[in-house]
């Protein structure tokens, strides 16, 4: 007996029989062992194969080929993305019953994978799967129109937006003029308040009335604690300031990385209407595997065009991207009243997919990627209800407050972040004739226009504020040199922005610093003992143990190297006398 003949024996009967009929079996053959046998000489007949394969219908050939060139495996919601439905069935023979008809493609694809002595057979026939492409369009595209009413959307162009507000977001921060909640990772109201007025186009026009509501400020912080930019307590790391100074793409394309590789935050936790999250038994699945299936899908996206989100989250699943939210405990979470999930269905499953990884990958596309200045984005208002769904007992109209992203544009930036351009030139990039310097460090700001909150930092750092200038400073430049090793950051920030070269005076001002900073070092630390009395002193000076450790500061004061301390107390108890 084969392996496909031992499978097809867990077949009942009366399913052995069905599947008999189609392939052209006798009616005569009635036992379950000789049905199997009968089913598995068949389709492991190269000449048998063919003749089924011919007879089958186009969609149901689709759907084999399409399984054929998965390993196998036949993903039945990617088919149905790209086709719209699975291969069509007779209608059964009494309008009560429920059991499906079976059909030639059940021959091929059982349990949803094509048996593997089957799988040879299909090389020749089954032609490669049709590869689903989104085109997008270079125009804006129409509103859309819900119950007859045209409904207004907003577009936001964010390559040039999301770079400055990112290093506005870094540069506040430095400053110390934005504070992070102690409790969690957001900026506190006050913070928020400070941030808002700041951004290069405000915020997305949502009507926030609480300041998590707030996206680009929410998305930022959450982007950038992620990334390495910043620590949980709001302190800007290396990177962070590295790339506050040269704004260079390459250090925000590590920082992308990073979020990619990060579990830190979870986006699924911004859909308001998804309740469960926190129930016994909820196991969520890697956020860096959700998160890396998103860019590598927007990867296989057309750059400079809108696209359509549908078209997109179709894509998710046609190109195998598609992802759960759970890997445990699903049938915790629901929209709407428990009562339904109890029953592991609060809402058609395409509505259930929709509402939980659907809305989870337009959050990360809109709060994320929008914000730092990858996507363009047209939307509109989320309390317009523009999802299209079933839930059963939900009566609101929306689901969170990203339901009314309509389409997204692939920029310049985003092209680079997600591998599709090999670098990246700023639409806007910094003016390298900022300022100028004096060969005696006085700084002269040329356009204190574009003068931003991130330059402003970067010039404190190294400079003090004089007039309507700076004068660098050594004492800064020194301070600097605590948390570096070189000055190579801040040259370059000047190089940059400065108009021609800088001047010989600067550049050996720069060397000087550096080798200054290294003018004395520390070779061991030492440990001041006080010393009740002179004759004290004196009495452990003499020791010969004791005061081979210690030398006199003054009479009554020693002091002892601190990696001797042990060998000291030691010492001194056999003087007599202790340590306190």
């Amino acid at each position: 007996m084969s392996l496909f003949e031992f499978y097809l024996t867990t077949y009942n009967s009366d399913t052995l029989r069905d599947l008999l009929n189609l392939c052209g079996g006798s009616n005569r053959i009635t036992r379950k062992q000789d049905r199997a046998a009968f089913l598995a000489q068949t389709m492991t007949s190269a000449s048998e194969v063919r003749r089924l394969w011919q007879k089958m219908d186009t969609l149901s050939q689709k759907a084999v080929a399409a399984a054929y060139h998965n390993e196998g495996v036949f993903d039945s919601d990617a088919f149905i993305a790209q086709y719209g439905s699975l291969p069509p069935r007779p209608r059964p023979k009494y309008n009560w019953s429920w059991q499906e008809q079976y059909i030639l493609f059940d021959l091929f694809v059982a349990q949803g994978r094509i048996h593997a002595e089957v799988m040879p057979l299909l090389e020749g026939l089954a032609p490669p799967p049709e590869r689903f492409q989104i085109s997008g369009v270079a125009e804006d595209p129409p509103p859309p129109v819900r119950h007859k009413q045209i409904l207004p959307t907003q577009k936001a162009l964010r390559e040039e937006a999301g770079h400055r507000d990112l290093l506005t977001f870094l540069g506040l921060l430095a400053r110390g003029e934005l504070k992070l909640s102690n409790s969690s990772l957001r900026l506190t109201p006050k913070s928020v308040a400070t941030l808002l007025p700041r951004l290069a186009a405000g915020d997305f026009d949502m009507s926030a009335e609480k300041a998590d509501e707030t996206i680009i400020c929410f998305g930022l912080t959450t982007f950038a604690y992620q990334a390495g930019l910043i620590d949980k307590g709001g302190e800007v790391l290396p990177l962070g300031r590295q790339y506050l100074a040269t704004e260079d793409p390459a250090l925000l394309l590590q920082a992308v990385e990073n979020w990619c590789e990060a579990d830190a935050f979870d986006e699924i936790t911004r859909i308001s209407a998804i309740r469960g999250l926190r129930a016994r038994g909820v196991r969520f699945t890697p956020l860096s595997e959700r998160r890396s299936k998103i860019v590598e899908a927007l990867s296989w996206c057309p750059t400079g065009v809108w696209i359509s989100v549908s078209d997109f989250l179709r894509g998710l699943k046609i190109w195998h991207f598609d992802f759960p939210i759970e890997s445990e405990g699903s049938q915790h979470l629901y929209v709407g009243f428990s009562d339904y999930s109890r029953y592991g269905s609060w809402a058609p499953s395409p509505d259930m997919w929709l509402l939980t990884t659907g809305l989870y990958t337009m959050a990360v596309l809109w709060e994320t990627l929008a914000s730092i200045g990858a996507l363009d984005i047209i939307y509109t208002d989320y309390q317009m209800g523009t999802l299209s769904v079933e839930v059963y007992g939900y009566d609101e109209v929306c689901f969170s407050a990203y339901d009314g992203l309509l389409h997204f544009r692939i920029t310049p930036l985003g092209a680079f972040l997600f591998g599709q351009a090999d670098a990246y030139t700023p639409a806007g990039a910094a003016d390298p004739a900022l300022f100028s310097l004096s060969p005696a460090g006085r700084l002269t700001i040329l356009q204190p226009q574009a003068l931003t909150v991130a330059h402003q930092v970067q010039l404190e750092q190294i400079a003090d504020p004089v007039g309507d200038g700076y004068q660098l400073s050594a004492a800064k430049l020194l301070q600097a040199l605590e948390a570096s090793p070189t000055l190579e950051t801040q040259r370059v920030f000047l190089e940059q922005r400065h108009r021609g070269p800088l001047p010989a005076e600067i550049v050996a001002l720069f060397d000087r610093v550096e080798a200054d900073s290294k003018a004395l070092t520390i070779q061991a630390k030492s440990l001041t003992i006080r010393v009740r009395s002179a004759e004290i002193a004196q009495k452990v000076l003499d020791d010969p143990v004791a005061g081979k450790i210690a030398r006199r500061l003054d009479d009554r004061t020693l002091i002892i190297p601190a990696s001797r301390e042990r060998a000291f107390r030691q010492a001194l108890h056999q003087v007599g006398y202790g340590l306190a």
